[in-house]
């Protein structure tokens, strides 16, 4: 009405426009009218500014964490998104470290004992800049989660802005929506329609909060059902988790939207080093047996020294093995390459081998195979014998799995790596196969 009303009457001559307005009515419509109209030039305003946002500003030695869900967690794996990112700014030598961890949410991240708080870690790895990737999980809660989301998101962003983690200033964030669900046409699972309406709702939640605080935002549940709509195949492995090229199609679009920039080069050879990286510190933040390293397990001790003093010291190791790997990005990065030496590694901590057995529990030298069967007592009817032993298959180390298979061989899987992999030895986990060919009872090959 007002709207009408003003575009009716500014086309009238100035003194008729007086006249009316001395008019007590009109000076109170008018009044109303020209009030309601700065709100819509403010409103307009407002998203004209949200529309002219600056795009993401990295600078020079930049640290970017992820953290979130699994969709954060996948990346690291995949590698798309900081490749691209590392080849557009070949000369800023960007530090990128994953803290992302599956089925993480905003208010629940479960760790094991003494794992470290989430500031902790992004004060660790230095965080200047931290994408966050939540809402998926939160998501399924529906309508009746909606609210505390929010208040959770809001609670998160204003608890990140008063830490310093990289020592100087509060972290640059940026907020992303939590990818769609795409229809992978199985039988088995949904087709993801429902979920994708409490997705795009919660999309819409989390925008509204990120303008309210003045937080970068991007929405990648819009892009995402595009990019699904258009696939040649599926991007996805069940309609959540992204395959390889499900994520370099989302880093495509993360890197126009963050940057406006199209991510087109060639970044095989930098993908590599990343991944390599990204290895060195999955296996640190992400240790295979957290309960040895953080957990109650980590308290336990021999000779003086525990397992936490062993595995602290490895984890040293892995961090500056992800440094010295940092160093090999950069230079791809400007058109260059590295050698990586690890010439600068920590000492291991020295641990003599464990002997329980013998001196604690009073049960002499272990013994070898067909020793330790002559000692056994077996019931009437059976028989035991060596089927395969680490003195004739040095491979056989650590079994911690076995099986037979209809041809009758024995798959065994090894984990000489165990609780986690030594940062200083060559990986050697496997998964053997012994058959019997001639079916005497003992392995002919590994």
């Amino acid at each position: 009405m007002c709207s009408f009303i003003l575009t009716v009457n500014f086309s009238l001559s100035l003194s008729e426009i007086l006249s009316m307005i001395q008019r007590p009515w009109m000076i109170r419509r008018f009044a109303t009218c020209v009030a309601m109209l700065a709100l819509q030039m403010t409103a307009l305003a407002t998203v004209d500014s949200l529309a002219a946002e600056p795009k993401l500003q990295l600078e020079k030695g930049d640290h970017v964490a992820y953290i979130g869900n699994t969709l954060a967690d996948r990346m690291q794996h995949h590698g798309w998104l900081e490749s691209y990112i590392q080849a557009l700014f070949p000369e800023h030598n960007l530090t990128f470290r994953n803290l992302g961890y599956s089925a993480d949410e905003i208010k629940r991240r479960d760790r094991a004992d003494s794992f470290g708080s989430p500031d902790q870690w992004l004060t660790k790895v230095q965080a200047d800049k931290v994408f966050c990737f939540f809402g998926r999980n939160e998501a399924l809660n529906g309508d009746a989660g909606l609210e505390s989301f929010k208040k959770d998101l809001a609670e998160m962003i204003d608890a990140m802005r008063g830490q310093k983690y990289n020592g100087k200033a509060a972290p640059q964030i940026v907020v992303f929506s939590p990818i769609a669900h795409e229809n992978v046409k199985s039988p088995h699972l949904p087709d993801g329609s429902v979920q994708n309406v409490n997705l795009e709702k919660y999309t819409a939640a989390m925008q509204a909060v990120c303008a309210d605080k003045g937080i970068q935002f991007v929405d990648i549940f819009t892009p995402t059902k595009s990019l699904y709509t258009n696939a040649e195949k599926p991007l996805t492995m069940n309609g959540i988790h992204l395959l390889d090229h499900g994520n370099k199609a989302l880093a495509e679009v993360i890197v126009s939207k963050l940057f406006d920039k199209t991510a087109t080069a060639d970044v095989s050879k930098l993908r590599e080093a990343v991944l390599d990286k990204n290895l060195h510190w999955f296996s640190r933040y992400r240790v295979v047996d957290e309960y040895n390293v953080f957990g109650g397990r980590s308290k336990l001790n021999w000779d003086g020294i525990s397992n936490a003093d062993v595995m602290s010291r490895e984890m040293e190791i892995f961090d500056v093995k992800t440094a010295n790997r940092d160093q090999r990005i950069w230079a791809i990065a400007k058109g260059g390459d590295l050698e990586v030496k690890d010439d600068n590694l920590p000492t291991e901590v020295a641990v003599v081998a464990n002997q329980q057995s013998k001196f604690q529990k009073n049960l002499g030298e272990y013994l070898e195979g067909t020793e330790a069967i002559s000692k056994m007592t077996i019931h009437k009817g059976m028989q035991v014998n060596l089927f395969a032993t680490e003195a004739k298959f040095p491979r056989l180390v650590n079994p911690v799995q076995m099986a037979v298979d209809t041809d009758s061989r024995v798959w065994v899987s090894v984990w000489p790596s165990y609780p986690h992999w030594n940062p200083v030895e060559p990986r050697r986990d496997a998964l053997l196969i012994f058959p019997d060919e001639d079916q005497n009872g003992e392995a002919d090959e590994c």
